[in-house]
């Protein structure tokens, strides 16, 4: 899975295999994926936790954006040719009084296929600043 943001790269793996043990915590995480009738699940764990709470610079012993608990789960459905939805669910009981979910839509733009994707960093040449997509 690619994205415009900075190229971000994830590879997912969908042939059954368990979460890997042992490895360093990553900034995406180690996501594998497995098939629910027509949606894609992907379950990403071993996140490396980041110093952005202000309060870390404060106080690094009470980091209160996630801990080793933390996990995210993903549904991916087409819901026609030109639209997937896409859900997922944040979980992390040492931080979260309980697990919390968004959903949105992905929808197909074709007249951006001319141009593929961007090089895009930080704010240069992002097609929806703000959520609010240019066509």
């Amino acid at each position: 899975m690619v994205t415009e943001f900075q190229r971000i790269t994830r590879l997912i793996p969908l042939d059954g295999r368990p979460h890997r043990k042992d490895i360093e915590p990553t900034y995406y995480g180690d996501p594998v994926g497995h098939w629910e009738g027509d949606t894609l699940i992907i379950d990403t764990r071993n996140f490396k936790r980041w110093s952005l709470d202000d309060y870390y610079y404060q106080n690094p012993k009470e980091y209160r954006m996630h801990t080793e608990a933390f996990r995210t789960i993903e549904r991916l459905r087409r819901v026609d040719a030109n639209t997937i939805s896409y859900e997922f669910t944040v979980e992390d009981p040492n931080i979260f009084t309980a697990p919390w979910t968004e959903q949105f839509e992905m929808r197909l733009n074709p007249e951006w296929e001319k141009v593929g994707l961007y090089e895009f960093v930080c704010e240069e040449n992002n097609r929806c600043p703000g959520g609010k997509c240019n066509k």
